[in-house]
């Protein structure tokens, strides 16, 4: 089943019975490939003679189906109530099905070609095409689960689908998702042997981007509220169209206990999408081990970034700094309280001046680049 098939029409035509059905049916497709006619906006599937050719029983279950799949009541009236002899047609909920929805169609097409006996095996390609999510979700339930499927379908043997739709991975048997890979004309197949690839086919399939799911595209842990107003501030404006989670956890101590909440949302950290995504960031005086726990609850070692010095200070921009306070030379803390040539202010103070001071196109420190801004900025774009 190819991805024409849609379709549309008002009355049922009469079954009339073919002697060679299948073959027909084959030299159709055969046809269609010499003539590069496949992907045509006109299905060659005739809905109507597919539902007329199913019997009294597999209608009935076709309709079955369809309530339960779409929460339509579908059944077959005739066009002059009361005269069985005038054209009968297809309703449901009260209109003719040419009324419904495009996708509601699709999913009926979909349906009788599956209650066809004369096939055991059914290759569908692109089976989301014209579904919304829910039906999507729906849909993809009940196929995919066997014992479902066969309440109704016991003839088929096996089902494959080649979609672009993460709704359709199988996440109950991971190896029956096989990524079809082409590098110029070489095509490659190969089955997905762990949760943590499938988790990243999923991503790809939704377009490699956490913003379209409303979730962060990284996610910084710091200690301080300075450092969390810095940071954010400046991944704003150095990328806007990201957007970048920075956490203030009050002190390292409380890292591991956003690290915890975070396992508990995301499962194995190493095995999700976030596994090149976490960064925590810490002074150079920090709790002992702190690195190593954070390394074992899924952050990589070499993003948990851990100052030179003591403070988030030594690394806001060289240029911010001299434009109020002249020429930088060394920050000297003490405390709360920080002293740049002589001028005397609170940690707070500083913060508030730099971030409403930052513009964007500052040049960074070194040490900043290097450990933070390059490494996240890498794994984003």
């Amino acid at each position: 089943m190819g991805p024409a098939r849609y379709a549309n029409f008002n009355v049922l035509t009469p079954y009339t019975p073919q002697r060679n059905r299948k073959n027909e049916k084959w030299q159709l497709l055969i046809r269609q490939i010499q003539n590069a006619s496949q992907n045509v906006d006109n299905s060659p599937l005739n809905v109507q003679q597919a539902i007329a050719e199913l019997s009294d029983d597999q209608r009935k279950v076709l309709f079955q189906l369809t309530s339960n799949l779409l929460g339509a009541t579908a059944v077959i009236e005739h066009t002059i109530p009361g005269n069985c002899m005038s054209q009968q047609y297809i309703d449901v909920d009260g209109y003719n099905l040419s009324y419904t929805s495009s996708g509601f169609r699709l999913v009926m097409t979909l349906l009788t070609s599956l209650l066809d006996r004369d096939y055991t095996h059914f290759l569908i390609d692109e089976p989301e095409l014209g579904l919304s999510p829910e039906i999507q979700g729906v849909f993809a339930d009940w196929i995919l689960d066997s014992s479902r499927r066969k309440e109704h379908l016991g003839h088929i043997g096996g089902v494959v689908l080649a979609t672009h739709s993460p709704v359709f991975l199988d996440r109950k048997n991971i190896g029956n998702n096989v990524v079809v890979d082409r590098v110029g004309n070489q095509i490659t197949l190969r089955r997905a042997a762990s949760v943590q690839e499938l988790n990243a086919l999923q991503f790809k399939l939704l377009g490699n981007r956490f913003e379209t799911l409303f979730l962060p595209s990284a996610i910084v842990l710091v200690e301080g509220k300075t450092d969390h107003a810095y940071l954010t501030r400046l991944f704003a404006l150095r990328k806007p169209e990201s957007s970048v989670s920075v956490i203030h956890a009050s002190n390292d101590g409380r890292m591991r206990d956003v690290m915890g909440i975070a396992r508990q949302m995301l499962g194995d950290v190493t095995r999700s999408p976030y596994a090149d995504r976490v960064f925590a960031v810490s002074d150079s005086r920090h709790g002992h081990g702190l690195t190593d726990h954070l390394v074992q609850m899924g952050i990589r070692r070499d993003h948990v970034v851990v100052w030179d010095r003591n403070g988030i200070e030594y690394v806001y921009p060289h240029g911010v700094i001299e434009a109020r306070f002249g020429q930088f030379s060394d920050i000297v803390m003490d405390g709360d309280r920080v002293v740049i040539n002589g001028h005397t202010l609170s940690k707070q103070q500083l913060a508030d001046y730099v971030v409403n001071s930052l513009r964007g196109n500052e040049e960074l420190p070194a040490e900043l680049m290097k450990k933070l801004v390059g490494p996240l900025e890498s794994v984003l774009f």
